[in-house]
């Protein structure tokens, strides 16, 4: 089956994001992006890597995942349309937390570090909606962490 795109996936909407942000800072943001396709298997963005700017996922899926300490990847979960991807690094300023790669052919927007940082400080409101989306991405972690923790610990046996 063959993926096909909105034909309004360049029009940043409402509807596009996961928890929307008010109209005016939407043209504003919409204004600063450019779009990117990204063939299944290509990677937005690796895991360490400095970071260049946020994508917003409009068509497709994006797998999340990491290293772990022995160099397997463990996958951390699968991002959809309308999700952030790169949030916390670019604001951090510091690397990726982790890689992102197309499971599927999808678009992006993309807006680079610095236009998303001046973006932030022209518009209070998305200011505010960054946070949010933050801690929403914190309390999911914690939740991820919590069922870890409840898992029944397997003995090792040499």
């Amino acid at each position: 089956m063959k993926e096909t795109y909105p034909t309004t996936a360049g029009n940043l909407s409402p509807t596009k994001l996961r928890n929307p942000l008010p109209r005016l800072d939407l043209t504003a943001l919409k204004a600063i992006q450019t779009m990117k396709v990204y063939p299944k298997g290509s990677e937005f963005f690796m895991e360490g890597q400095s970071p260049e700017g946020i994508y917003i996922l409009y068509a497709g899926r994006a797998e999340l995942s990491m290293a772990d300490n022995q160099g397997r990847k463990l996958v951390l979960g699968l991002a959809q349309p309308g999700e952030i991807l790169g949030l916390s690094a670019v604001l951090s300023g510091k690397y990726y937390e982790e890689t992102a790669s197309a499971v599927v052919p999808s678009q992006t927007g993309f807006i680079k570090r610095r236009d998303f940082i001046h973006f932030l400080g022209d518009h209070p409101e998305a200011a505010f909606w960054v946070v949010q989306l933050l801690s929403e991405q914190v309390t999911s972690t914690f939740e991820q962490l919590s069922c870890v923790r409840r898992a029944p610990a397997k003995e090792i046996r040499q």
